[in-house]
């Protein structure tokens, strides 16, 4: 029993020694590997960013930043920050213009002050390495629609019809007040020249009905097909013998003008593209009976652009309008190409919103990765909420945050303006309202694509 005894007290004392004269093993490591921030209910993009960090021998300085500026709104000014490093617990301290912190993994940090350093020490309480944090948050809202007027009248004040383009580099209106059509141009949208030069349409001339496919403008009247490639000189193609009636050009989609024609011995609708300077019955549209339009489908004062899907195919979408009957409707037509032949489908979305109102007067665009509506009267000559989107392609529309898109106070609702996106930038060009008639311009941009 003794001689255990003293065998224990000897090996103790061996490893006990051994322990006190064994040197503690320090390391020269003081690199900041993660940076982020804890979770935040307030600010929940914190977490949801990417942060880049990039190191730096003393004494120079490295830096902290995130790629991306975070959302609008991200309040910076107490945020706690969550770093890992291979060094010594509390080794880590953050420098504030009005502050030292030492870290600790709790700790509420004022970003909004600059510079802010940080500063994390190795274990061997020798080696250190500084770091830049500059974490930044947009200033703007970049769901914000910024709206200004560039020009109050490009035309005297008068009752007439109004139609813009921007084409050959440059905008054009066409004005026609039931006597003759006068035409505006300019390369900027703010300062306009009147052209001398008289064109050959007919008049009256409802030039809101023209279209543009490329550099070329193609309008139908009176069984006639007008085309012009200089703005003012119109060729023209008779249709009065042929088996159908040209009744109305419909919009531009696919690399062709499209128009509506109707069967003279039955009286069908048909879709018409415009190939070679001729009008060419399309009888390979899925979705119709024998070819033939709904009486739904509408041939006047509708709304009409071609877009890009999500799977940037090209599409169309026609909205509202007039029937043969002359009355307004509420549908939403879409026309697209069929990926395995060469056909065309037309699918009415109005099922999937049969409350959708009934709309003449309107006019679309895709913009901001949305379908955008302006303007347009219903049935009881209420007017439209002047902006509405769609964000499904078509098939839902809803009106806006008055905050984040609302047209200056001074804008007047309307219909048949014409809207153009050109440089990321939106244009509102005239309109009309009952018996007035608007020649002003109003140009919007949306903040995330400046």
């Amino acid at each position: 029993m003794r001689y255990s005894i003293f065998i224990l007290f000897i090996l103790t004392t061996y490893f006990v020694g051994c322990t006190q004269n064994e040197p503690v093993e320090t390391s020269d490591e003081n690199r900041v590997h993660t940076f982020t921030f804890t979770e935040d209910t307030v600010n929940p993009g914190l977490t949801e960013a990417t942060y880049k960090i990039e190191h730096r021998n003393y004494p120079d300085t490295g830096f902290i930043y995130n790629k991306d500026s975070l959302r609008f709104g991200t309040r910076l000014d107490s945020v706690v920050p969550y770093i890992t490093y291979k060094a010594t617990p509390g080794s880590a301290t953050f420098y504030l213009p009005n502050d030292t912190i030492v870290s600790t993994g709790y700790d509420t940090i004022d970003l909004t002050q600059k510079p802010v350093y940080l500063q994390v020490i190795a274990s061997d309480m020798t080696s250190e390495r500084w770091y830049r944090i500059d974490i930044n948050a947009h200033k703007i809202d970049p769901d914000l629609y910024v709206w200004e007027k560039l020009v109050d009248n490009i035309f005297p004040p008068q009752n007439c019809e109004t139609k813009a383009f921007y084409i050959n580099n440059q905008f054009v209106l066409y004005v026609n007040n039931g006597l003759s059509t006068q035409i505006y141009t300019s390369k900027d949208a703010q300062t306009w020249s009147k052209s001398n030069i008289q064109t050959n349409l007919p008049t009256p001339c409802n030039v809101r009905d023209i279209v543009q496919q490329g550099n070329t403008l193609y309008y139908i009247a009176k069984e006639q097909l007008y085309k012009s490639t200089n703005l003012h000189d119109w060729t023209i193609v008779d249709y009065s013998t042929a088996s159908f009636e040209p009744i109305n050009m419909l919009l531009a989609y696919d690399n062709h003008a499209w128009c509506i024609i109707q069967e003279r011995s039955t009286g069908g609708l048909q879709l018409a593209t415009i190939q070679h300077d001729q009008i060419v019955p399309m009888t390979n549209i899925d979705g119709l009976i024998d070819g033939y339009l709904p009486n739904e489908f509408p041939i006047s004062d509708f709304a009409a652009t071609e877009f890009k899907s999500s799977s940037e195919r090209p599409r169309a979408m026609i909205v509202g309008g007039r029937s043969t009957n002359g009355n307004s409707i509420n549908t939403r037509w879409n026309l697209e190409r069929l990926i395995t032949s060469d056909k065309y489908r037309l699918k009415d979305f109005t099922i999937s919103q049969p409350t959708f109102h009934t709309l003449t007067g309107a006019s679309i665009i895709q913009y901001g990765g949305k379908l955008i509506m302006f303007g347009g009267i219903d049935n009881d000559q209420d007017w439209n909420s002047d902006i509405l989107y769609s964000d499904d392609e078509g098939m839902h529309w809803y009106a806006p945050n008055a905050t984040a898109n609302k047209l200056p106070e001074e804008y007047q609702s309307r219909q048949n303006q014409s809207v153009i996106v050109n440089q990321k930038s939106i244009y509102i060009i005239g309109g009309q309202s009952n018996n007035n008639s608007f020649g002003d311009v109003y140009r919007g941009r949306l903040n995330s694509l400046q």
